[in-house]
């Protein structure tokens, strides 16, 4: 039984709705705060907080996916185009390139780096481009681009396999404007079949995975669920407030998120 017995673990929980608003709201931004969330306000190591982020953002995008189907705001065909390449490569990599990263790097006698502190620093960086992509999208013409010209999306996919494998994200800030672009969805059905394309990744990357254990099956599930209730309740407030604006206050939130962690592994490493 996990011990929800401290502020910081009632925060972490507060933040799972945000995880869930966030995944509703954009098809993307949740999945890159689950991480760090769980890291520092559940206090789990990053290494089992990676394969337990996968989990969480997978079924949560999965709630969100039914509801989308059912509105008929999902596009099949980039589903197939992404979500092949996207599998494989998250397979491949859980599989065969997180057991071959070095438990710590070293770049001098006084400068050494264990597995957890650079991975959370590599995620870190990622966060900040998230979020600077977020803050200031650039401008989207899907007039430019035809959907017959794949290639771009398939590499897209390969892409987001590698994060979702490596670092646990869900690679929903990729897929969107790839899917505008590539695909020439409405904004709308472009969300809706970003969290079909983030499901499919990380729950079948979990259940395939076997190469780790859960850090706690109590802890996860109840997590998740607020999660979802995360998710459920975007429904209504994406009825009222437009979706640029949410985009760009969860830019700044992920921005400061990707800043405190490095400022926190530098200094732990010192």
């Amino acid at each position: 039984m996990f011990p929800f017995d401290t502020l910081i673990h009632i925060i972490g929980l507060f933040l799972a709705f945000i995880i869930g608003l966030s995944l509703g709201l954009l098809g993307s931004g949740g999945s890159a705060i689950t991480v760090p969330v769980l890291v520092y306000f559940m206090g789990i190591a990053p290494t089992q907080a990676i394969p337990d982020s996968v989990f969480v953002v997978g079924v949560t995008s999965f709630a969100g996916a039914l509801y989308n189907l059912l509105k008929r705001q999902v596009a099949w065909k980039p589903v197939l185009y992404l979500g092949i390449p996207s599998v494989i490569a998250a397979l491949i990599t859980r599989r065969f390139l997180v057991p071959l990263l070095p438990a710590s790097l070293k770049f001098s006698s006084s400068i050494i780096i264990n597995k957890d502190s650079y991975l959370m620093l590599l995620f870190a960086i990622l966060l900040i481009v998230i979020a600077r992509n977020m803050i200031r999208p650039g401008k989207i013409d899907a007039s430019v681009v035809r959907s017959e010209n794949i290639f771009p999306a398939l590499i897209a996919g390969v892409i987001v396999g590698i994060l979702i494998g490596l670092l646990g994200i869900g690679g929903g800030f990729l897929i969107v404007p790839v899917l505008v672009i590539y695909f020439s969805l409405d904004m709308k059905v472009a969300v809706g079949t970003s969290l079909w394309l983030i499901t499919l990744n990380s729950l079948i990357t979990f259940l395939v995975d076997t190469s780790h254990e859960v850090y706690s099956w109590n802890f996860l599930l109840i997590y998740t669920f607020l999660t979802v209730i995360g998710m459920i309740i975007s429904w209504t407030i994406a009825k009222k407030i437009h979706s640029d604006k949410l985009k760009v206050i969860a830019g700044y939130v992920i921005l400061v998120i990707g800043i405190l962690v490095i400022v926190e592994r530098v200094f732990r490493n010192r």
